[in-house]
């Protein structure tokens, strides 16, 4: 007979889905339950109880042994036992680091001055928008931005596998929508690569100032302005030098800007990068030095 209810430990439902999906989108094969359990040692029955909600995965050697066979940061793991990140928001997260590692190889093999000149054309857009939208203080609200394209509507929807999607209503004229419930960090950052797409692929006839594409940079492109808009770097060397560098300076930035984690070590590691160019100010170097033991 089929037990009824609600499931005892949910969030343990989730980090086992969660490996799994992981593990098949590595692998582009279909994980079976007890290859999932094999990380941990278990055997069918904790298997089979682990997947149903019944055993609680939670020691802080089972998440570090999970985070270390899937290829994830320990918090991501953290964040889906204490139910901070869902099944969906996790994935975005773990997607958005392997892109992120994958562009900064794309980015190593352009010349720098092509780099540099794409950085500050679509610095000087975002700031731009940010002034639209009296962006003074974290974090960034996407209603004030999206005054700033008429072109482009947004609306919440019951939403399975994504957090948000664009719908082209008709030429020249998108909405898009976003998975209804609370808003979460991954969600704002997946409906501002939305609007990412179609401002630099979709629409990029409508901004003359971007130029003509780069063949292998357009996702560089599209990344530089999602992490400026939602993490301006003057706002974030501003946050950066009132912290503590004795606490979780990624955590602590991630919710003053109300973004994911991904983001702000993305965005931190791209200050490292500059502050260590020769050219770059000393002022960045000197703020992230501070903070770099975090």
């Amino acid at each position: 007979m089929k037990r009824s209810g609600a499931v005892k430990f949910p969030h343990s439902v989730q980090l086992f889905k969660f490996c799994q999906k992981v593990m098949m989108h590595q692998k582009g094969v279909k994980v079976r339950d007890q290859e999932v359990g094999s990380i941990l040692n278990f055997n069918p029955s904790d298997c089979s109880h682990w997947k149903r909600g019944e055993k609680n995965v939670r020691s802080v050697f089972a998440l570090a042994k999970l985070a270390e066979a899937l290829s994830v940061e320990t918090s991501l793991i953290h964040d889906i036992t204490s139910g901070s990140a869902d099944l969906d928001e996790a994935f975005f997260e773990y997607q958005e680091a392997r892109s992120y590692r994958a562009l900064k190889g794309q980015s190593q093999g352009a010349a720098p001055d092509q780099i540099s000149e794409i950085r500050e054309r679509v610095l000087e857009f975002v700031n731009q928008v940010q002034q639209e939208a009296d962006f003074q203080t974290p974090p960034l609200y996407l209603p004030e931005v999206m005054r700033s394209f008429a072109f482009i509507t947004t609306q919440p929807v019951e939403m399975l596998d994504k957090l948000s999607r664009i719908l082209r209503v008709k030429a020249g004229q998108y909405c898009i929508q976003y998975k209804k419930g609370e808003l979460k960090a991954q969600t704002r950052m997946s409906m501002v690569k939305d609007l990412a797409r179609i401002i630099f692929e979709g629409e990029r006839e409508r901004f003359p100032e971007f130029g003509a594409p780069v063949q292998g940079l357009s996702i560089y492109e599209q990344q530089v302005f999602v992490a400026n808009l939602l993490l301006p770097r003057s706002l974030l060397l501003q946050e950066m030098s009132k912290m503590d560098s004795r606490k979780n300076v990624i955590a602590e930035l991630a919710t003053i800007f109300w973004v994911p984690k991904s983001l702000v070590s993305f965005q931190l590691q791209e200050l490292v990068t500059d502050a260590r160019t020769p050219t770059r100010s000393l002022e960045s170097q000197s703020t992230i030095d501070s903070v770099q033991t975090a």
